[in-house]
């Protein structure tokens, strides 16, 4: 059967990631199942490429995924449409720093590798926290992950964003404004979960 185009350049990025030691299909599946969805309505913060977008997407959910940047959103669309989960997925061009959502309007909010990207991190955290009803999960690089990931950018003759804020932090805030945080690590990555202590 013939690959499609957007999946074999993806899948050729996921190999070249794996050499340097980040397996980013393990990473996406460990983040989930720590998140623990299995229902309920989600939003992802920072769809990229829609690694986990897609994942998200093979489950029995109301699915919306944002992303500031169109031409990663179109990235993602084919590459959800080529796995065919394009329909379960509502793709928005939207800026974390004000979602456009009503207060506690998703079950679940979840974002991956999307902090050291943001540049007002505690903004974005901020209103993710404002729509989550139950559960926000938190997954960025760590230490290792950074390494990993300037590593394959410095291959590709470009630099990768750092963040502006210590991941660190960002549970701190969660313990001071209403959310229990519950902290992992995988090879590359700290996750938090975090629960609306009144939810």
């Amino acid at each position: 059967m013939k690959i499609s185009p957007v999946l074999s350049e993806l899948r050729k990025r996921l190999q070249k990631f794996k050499r340097y030691g980040y397996d980013l299909p393990a990473s996406r599946e460990h983040i989930l199942k720590r998140a623990g969805i299995r229902r309920g309505t989600v939003l992802e913060i920072g769809t990229g490429k829609g690694h986990l977008t897609s994942l998200l997407a093979k489950k029995n959910l109301y699915l919306v995924s944002i992303d500031m940047d169109p031409a990663s959103l179109q990235t993602a669309k084919k590459h959800l449409k080529a796995l065919k989960r394009h329909s379960r997925v509502l793709l928005r061009l939207m800026n974390a720093e004000k979602l456009r959502f009503p207060s506690r309007s998703f079950d679940h909010v979840i974002s991956a590798d999307f902090f050291h990207h943001a540049k007002r991190p505690l903004r974005c955290l901020k209103e993710m926290m404002r729509v989550t009803r139950g559960i926000l999960t938190l997954a960025d690089l760590n230490r290792r992950g950074v390494k990993t990931m300037d590593f394959v950018h410095q291959s590709e003759g470009k630099r990768h964003a750092r963040s502006r804020i210590p991941f660190p932090d960002l549970k701190e805030y969660l313990l001071k404004n209403g959310f229990n945080v519950k902290s992992y690590r995988h090879t590359c990555h700290q996750i938090f979960v975090a629960q609306r202590r009144n939810s």
